[in-house]
């Protein structure tokens, strides 16, 4: 029994040094609906948790399930460290409770790295986040673009905290541009680590090269 009540212990105290921090929503105006269930906020909207933030015109949170919906002018941040990521999108379903959300239309993602003039963009038809802005997920024609070099997959796994990037399907391709001309590579998988500028292309690796 004392073995039992140690563990739950253990469970208990991780279980507070890992939960969510509550998220906090402001706007302009706000509306509660079926008695409290659901709150509605209009205008400037903005949810804060942890690293990170969702900016859009309307926003509907359920207090039952943690699951928020936001609509117009939709821009995520997450930021952290020297890194800021945005994110732009038309719609917006997210969960304050497990820190996961879904983006759709138009998405467009920019990581800026302060103190750098180093950028990365991408865009992608949908983008999933998961605990709370750490990772990204893009899924269909998605396009990474870097100084001299652009990506090419259907899906595209980005972890914040190693700054590496993993393209599957299509088959993943990167094409590279310098003076000299360009050089292109694909294969089963491309792991990019980004602030260290390292490529690796794994499994039915193809290259071609075009000289000017």
């Amino acid at each position: 029994m004392k073995k039992i009540l140690i563990i739950y212990y253990l469970l208990l105290v991780t279980y507070c040094l890992y939960a969510a921090e509550p998220a906090t929503i402001t706007g302009d105006k706000m509306k509660m609906l079926q008695k409290g269930d659901i709150l509605e906020f209009i205008g400037n909207v903005k949810l804060v948790q942890q690293n990170l933030t969702i900016s859009c015109d309307k926003m509907k949170s359920n207090e039952k399930t943690g699951m928020v919906e936001g609509y117009g002018n939709i821009t995520v941040k997450y930021s952290s460290g020297t890194e800021n990521t945005y994110a732009w999108g038309d719609t917006a379903e997210y969960n304050k409770n497990s820190g996961s959300g879904i983006f759709t239309g138009n998405i467009k993602v920019k990581r800026i790295l302060r103190d750098t003039t180093d950028s990365l963009d991408l865009t992608c038809d949908k983008l999933e986040v998961f605990e709370f802005g750490d990772r990204f997920h893009a899924i269909t024609n998605v396009r990474i673009t870097q100084p001299y070099t652009v990506a090419t997959s259907s899906e595209a796994f980005y972890d914040h905290k190693t700054k590496e990037i993993f393209l599957t399907g299509g088959p993943p391709k990167i094409i590279m541009t310098d003076e000299k001309g360009h050089s292109e590579y694909s294969g089963d998988k491309i792991a990019i680590v980004t602030d260290k500028e390292i490529i690796t292309v794994i499994g039915n690796v193809k290259t071609r090269m075009v000289l000017k």
